[in-house]
């Protein structure tokens, strides 16, 4: 699994797509090289709650990405997910319903069809 883990990584991808949905929104950004595999970050502001709350999200997030988002993500293509607290009491296929339906949603105009990404397995 790859993953955005610098700050300018995700402000670059904040000026990309967006998709919002009920449980988070999703910003999208083609790589310039749109090239290797499709990278993921994850944000969850203080407002949704203590930090409990945040890293609960979060996982939550991170599971949802490893069991499907690697199939649906469009390879050269940077996600950040801002996760709600909605998240907390949807059921687990209910994140994964629409975070696929968001990734699709935002396909880059020119992209190759998706490739899983490597397992970290």
């Amino acid at each position: 699994m790859l993953w955005l883990t610098r700050r300018p990584e995700f402000l670059a991808v904040a000026k990309g797509r967006r998709h919002h949905a009920a449980l988070f929104t999703i910003q999208a950004l083609p790589r310039k090289d749109m090239a290797g595999f499709a990278r993921f970050g994850l944000t969850v502001t203080a407002k949704t709650g203590n930090s409990v709350v945040r890293n609960r999200i979060k996982r939550r997030l991170r599971e949802a990405i490893r069991s499907k988002a690697r199939l649906v993500a469009f390879p050269g293509t940077d996600y950040v997910l801002i996760g709600r607290r909605a998240l907390l009491d949807a059921s687990f296929e209910t994140i994964i319903s629409e975070l696929a339906d968001g990734i699709l949603r935002l396909k880059p105009r020119t992209s190759p069809s998706p490739k899983p990404l490597p397992s970290s397995n």
